[in-house]
């Protein structure tokens, strides 16, 4: 799967952060080298879209500048509601054959024509089936994702801009699950072991929004994106509290929320227990109803657990929040396994950096 020393730098640009990591390999450990984690310029990304090209372009320079080396591994890691991604069960055939398959099935799911997307697949699983006339086929089961190209060239173009040509364009999910389920196994709980579970949900607060990620028997079930996030915490917080929002969003990483398990709160407290809650309740009830809908469909009718990344999975409490609700059991991801950073800032790093360490594994 690894080949040692090749090294990757990995771009992740949110709506609130940008993220780079530049990796190696020793043997099935990545190494990070170097990562950066930065403001986003406001209203530069918008659901995963550029939304302001020259504020994008400006981070994005002085990123490029501090990557060292000039390694040409480059991969930038896509995130947004418009990526749709689906499986399929399809007969054996060459790779060609079946990715035009997968273009002739995935073209009814799709909003817009066809050929206005970029398309992919990657095989999940090989196994026999037996046909309408008796016969045992071989099929396999095949992950398809597709990618607005006007999403994808817009990046790629703002990329070349700045003198980083991208060999690689991942999407989030793809991200989680090969972080999730290669042969190395780096996500592990709270006590630093393995994460052996084959059905679990992976859910990335993010900024804007929650995609949610569920794996049955370890491939991919389905992908969701939810448009509620960080951010409608902090606006409750900067109202509340007459904060501007970059100060509300440092309270609201830097509270413990213990006011939340008072038995008398003063007013603010009040108004701040009313609010905070109700976005708790309305974003886990949108998880709840992804989730249940997966038990509903999957073999087992369970799902074994549930692992939180991304900025939003450091607010307090939100993971006990999860689990007394949707009554699974809930980790943040804290800690992985296999991973070297050769300086990590700090520990909380980790919720942002997911996702570019899953785009630096190789699939195979």
């Amino acid at each position: 799967m690894f080949g040692n020393n090749n090294s990757v730098t990995v771009f992740d640009f949110g709506s609130k952060n940008s993220k780079m990591i530049q990796t190696h390999f020793k043997d099935k450990t990545i190494v990070v080298d170097f990562y950066e984690i930065v403001p986003t310029p406001e209203d530069a990304i918008k659901d995963g879209k550029i939304a302001d090209y020259n504020k994008l372009v400006n981070i994005m320079t002085t990123m490029v500048k501090k990557a060292k080396g000039k390694g040409n591994d480059n991969r930038l890691v896509l995130s947004s509601s418009e990526v749709v991604i689906r499986s399929f069960d399809l007969p054996k055939m060459e790779y060609g054959d079946l990715k035009e398959a997968v273009k002739f099935e995935m073209a009814v799911l799709l909003p817009e024509k066809i050929e206005h997307y970029v398309v992919d697949c990657s095989v999940s699983e090989e196994f026999m089936k037996i046909n309408d006339e008796g016969n045992e086929v071989k099929m396999y089961q095949v992950q398809a994702v597709a990618v607005s190209k006007r999403i994808v060239n817009d990046y790629l173009d703002a990329m070349n801009k700045v003198g980083a040509k991208i060999s690689v364009v991942d999407v989030q999910s793809n991200c989680e699950i090969k972080l999730f389920t290669s042969g190395a196994k780096y996500f592990v709980d709270a006590q630093g072991n393995t994460a052996d579970e084959k059905n679990v949900a992976i859910i990335d607060f993010g900024h804007q929004k929650t995609s949610v990620t569920i794996l049955e028997d370890n491939k991919v079930f389905l992908h969701r994106v939810l448009h509620t996030g960080g951010r409608d915490l902090t606006k409750i917080i900067s109202e509340a509290l007459d904060l501007p929002l970059d100060e509300a969003e440092n309270w609201k990483h830097n509270n413990d929320f213990a006011f939340l398990r008072k038995n008398a709160m003063n007013e603010v407290e009040s108004i701040l227990y009313d609010e905070i809650t109700k976005v708790f309740h309305d974003i886990t009830m949108e998880i709840y109803q992804v989730i249940e809908f997966f038990i509903s469909m999957s073999k087992r009718k369970k799902l074994d657990s549930i692992y939180l990344i991304g900025g939003g999975s450091l607010i307090p409490g939100i993971g006990e929040y999860i689990q007394q609700y949707i009554n699974v059991h809930t980790e943040v991801v804290s800690k992985l396994s296999n991973v070297n950073f050769s300086k990590l800032e700090k520990s909380s790093d980790l919720a942002f950096l997911s996702d570019c360490l899953g785009a630096a594994i190789r699939r195979g």
